[in-house]
Order: C-alpha cells, then sequence, then structure tokens
C-alpha cells in the first residue's frame, strides 16, 4: 500500500505532513486554518500549468492503474503462501488496501525500531536504567482527553524520555512508563486493565515495580513540564499537568550524523506517534474487520483524497455535558467540498473519497454535498462507526445508547487507518 502523502499544490501551504504524523498532529488542531489557505491562494491553477511538473505528473498517473484495473493486481490466487516472498513486508503491506497493516516495532528497523529498542532495555531493574514516569491527571476520571490528544502528549513525553530533556549526550536516555491509574476511554475494559493498556501494547516492558518510589533520595518529582531537574537521578515522575516538555533536540539520542536541522522533525514524530498507536491484537482484529467492511478491494490510494471532518468538541458552541468545550470557529462543510474541487482540478485522475466524522449530522450533510456537486465521485465511508458526537473521552459510553468505550475507539482508530489509505489530505 503506497505511503500516504499529503500534496499540496500551492507553495504557501503549511509544510507538507506524511503519514501518521500529519492524521494525528495536523487535523485536529489546524484543520480549519490549512482549507482556509489551500482555498484562499489561486496557486493551484498556476501550478497545474507549470509544464514541466504537468508532465511529470501525468508520467507518473499513467503508470497508475485505476481503481477497476487495480483489482487485477496482488490476486492471493497469484501468491505462492509457501515462498518467501509472500510474507514479505513489502507485499504485505502492498496487499493490505483493505485490510489492517501497521509497522513493526520490534522488526520494522529505523527510527521506529531505535525506539523499541531504547523502551525495552535487557535489564529493567539496572540501576542504569533511568526511567520518566507520565503521571495521569489528579481528577484522572473527568480527564476529557480524546486519543488524539492523549498520543500527541504521549509521543512528546517519550521524546522527553529519550532525549533526557536536550542532555541525551551527557545523561543518556530514559524509558518512558506510565502510571496504572484508570484511563477514562478504558472504563469497563474486557480485554484487560483499565488503563491505556486495555487498547495498546504497552510503551515498555518494564513495570512500575522496576521504578524506584517516589519521594526517595534517586528520585524528583516535577512541578511542571519545564521544570530542570538533576538529570543523574535514577526516576523522574511527571507532574500531574496536561502539558509536555517541547525538546528542541529529538534527534540527539539516534547517534544519527548530522545536527538537528539535518532531519526532519515531522519524521521523529511520525515514528514516535506510530510507536504509541500499536493496537492490542484484539483492537487489530476488530480494526481490520472494520476496514475490510469499509474500503473497496480495488480502492487506488493514489486516486483517492480523504477527509476527515471534525466537529462537536473541537467547534466553539459545543456543550455536551463531561465533553470539552468548542475550541475554535469551525469551517463551514462548504469550505471542505472547495477543497476536494481544489484537489481535482489539480489532479483530474481522483475518483474516490474518504469521508468520516465523529459528529453523525456533519458527515450526512457533506454526504448531501458530495451527491448533488461530485455525483462522479465513489464514496468510502467507515461501515459501523458509532459517531459519538464528541472527540472527548471521559464519558464516551453515554453519548450513544449501547454503545461501548471499546465500540468508540475502535471506530476512531478505524477512521484514521481509512485515511492512511488516501493520497491527498483535506
Amino acid at each position: 500500500m503506497p505511503a500516504t502523502i499529503i500534496t499540496k499544490p500551492s507553495s504557501k501551504w503549511p509544510n507538507i505532513l506524511i503519514g501518521l504524523a500529519a492524521f494525528i498532529v495536523i487535523t485536529p488542531f489546524f484543520n480549519y486554518i490549512l482549507m482556509t489557505k489551500s482555498i484562499s491562494t489561486g496557486d493551484a491553477e498556476l501550478l497545474a500549468k507549470n509544464a514541466d511538473l504537468e508532465a511529470r505528473l501525468r508520467k507518473m498517473e499513467a503508470l497508475a492503474p485505476t481503481s477497476h484495473e487495480k483489482k487485477h493486481l496482488f490476486l492471493p490466487s497469484s501468491v505462492d503462501n509457501d515462498s518467501p516472498s509472500a510474507s514479505s513486508p513489502l507485499l504485505i503491506k502492498a496487499n493490505s488496501i483493505n485490510s489492517y497493516w501497521w509497522p513493526s516495532a520490534k522488526e520494522g528497523g529505523g527510527l521506529l525500531g531505535k525506539i523499541h529498542a531504547a523502551q525495552n532495555p535487557a535489564d529493567c531493574s539496572s540501576p542504569s536504567t533511568k526511567f520518566f514516569v507520565w503521571r495521569s491527571k489528579q481528577d484522572n476520571e473527568k480527564d476529557t482527553r480524546g486519543l488524539t490528544a492523549w498520543a500527541h502528549a504521549g509521543a512528546s513525553h517519550l521524546l522527553h524520555a529519550l532525549t533526557d530533556g536536550d542532555h541525551f549526550t551527557k545523561f543518556g536516555s530514559r524509558v518512558l512508563i506510565t502510571d496504572d491509574k484508570l484511563w477514562p476511554m478504558a472504563k469497563g475494559c474486557l480485554e484487560g486493565p483499565e488503563t491505556r493498556d486495555c487498547y495498546f501494547e504497552p510503551l515498555t516492558s518494564c513495570k512500575l515495580t522496576d521504578v524506584d518510589e517516589m519521594r526517595t533520595s534517586n528520585t524528583t518529582v516535577l512541578k511542571d513540564a519545564k521544570e530542570e531537574y538533576d538529570r543523574s537521578l535514577r526516576t523522574v515522575y511527571s507532574s500531574h499537568k496536561l502539558w509536555f516538555r517541547l525538546v528542541k533536540h529529538k534527534y540527539a539520542w539516534t547517534s544519527l550524523p548530522g545536527d538537528q536541522k539535518d532531519h526532519s522533525a515531522i519524521t521523529i514524530m511520525a515514528a514516535s506517534l506510530a510507536y504509541y498507536f500499536r493496537p492490542k491484537p484484539w483492537l487489530q482484529a476488530e480494526i481490520n474487520e472494520r476496514i475490510h467492511r469499509s474500503i473497496p478491494s480495488d480502492l487506488n490510494p493514489e486516486r483517492t483524497v480523504g477527509v476527515p471532518i471534525r466537529r462537536s468538541d473541537k467547534c466553539l458552541g459545543h456543550n455536551i455535558s463531561g465533553s470539552a468545550g468548542g475550541e475554535l470557529d469551525c469551517p463551514p462543510l462548504s469550505l471542505y467540498l472547495e477543497g476536494v474541487k481544489k484537489f481535482i482540478s489539480f489532479d483530474p485522475l481522483i475518483e474516490n473519497i474518504i469521508v468520516t466524522s465523529e459528529d453523525k449530522s456533519a458527515c450526512d450533510e457533506f454526504l448531501e454535498l458530495m451527491k448533488k456537486e461530485l455525483p462522479s465521485l465513489r464514496v468510502v465511508l467507515n461501515v459501523g462507526d458509532v459517531q459519538q458526537g464528541t472527540g472527548s473521552g471521559s464519558k464516551l459510553e453515554s453519548y450513544v445508547e449501547g454503545a461501548a468505550n471499546a465500540n468508540v475507539v475502535a471506530s476512531a482508530l478505524t477512521s484514521m487507518h481509512l485515511h492512511l489509505r488516501a493520497r491527498y489530505f483535506i
């Protein structure tokens, strides 16, 4: 399956974000800004008129099959299951258009592999193994953060631990480990503890019994994310606050040549998020079933645009008990439609559109716009999406009758996986 690419026809757009980092970090916070800039500039047409770019683009598109042609590629009958190549990561990924796929932290190598190695030391009890303990809010049961907010915080805390707050060169890395307090989205978990570990693989093989107890001689407790601390101490506990330290030298711990300006901050964040979002086997199976129901087997990602519509608690005026209040003035749905049209004017070969939203009314309204304005595009939906009407995570089970927290989490993660199968992204 081709890697997800965010294509920017305009040079004035925000920096291109690749794959997972884009979906998790940019969608919740910058969707409105991204769309406004994309539509307010006329550079899409200017870019399309560039003869050299147009020639290269069409040459690449000529090699890409249509969705109907693609269904004849990579058919199971054409693969010898006894051949070693049948289980190769590349072939598995290529055959995963409508099934679950995620990079392996343990076997995948690269930055993701280095994170896995750093987070799973040979001896967790060794005095030389140092820890950064990520603590929950004091009123953790009322924590309204959703999946993406938790992931953003988790990936940022992970980079803090790996760099020991920008002091890796002198003091080395720490292992990030979470406390065992209730995770609101895991209330009623049937597959494990009512913590993050209900849904995702643990961040480390180390246990809380391996860390030094709070307020002993080899520990310190931070009052806030920016507080400096004695890095010779074995265990550092985070504050109870929501925020995290923003490190500057994100690659220092990797031993890669060059300095910070030689590497992509987005790439390291993407690897951190990919490590954070490793579902447990039971959740993998659930996501796989939902993807299989939702994505046509002949879908060609090269000719697909993704439209994740964020509404509910992201928008000013939202008021539901237990849900976070709105953050911004959300764009009208017509602006999303104009964004799709801009991409089509840039690339007329687009034939599929993936539409998801946690807000059912917004999703339904946009689908009506699509039927009226762009009826030729094939619409792909998250079949069975709970659409609970909020991104907040403290009372998910109360928003839709009969919907368990696990169903909401599986729905949200499925939407993310669907959009990773689109070349273009609104």
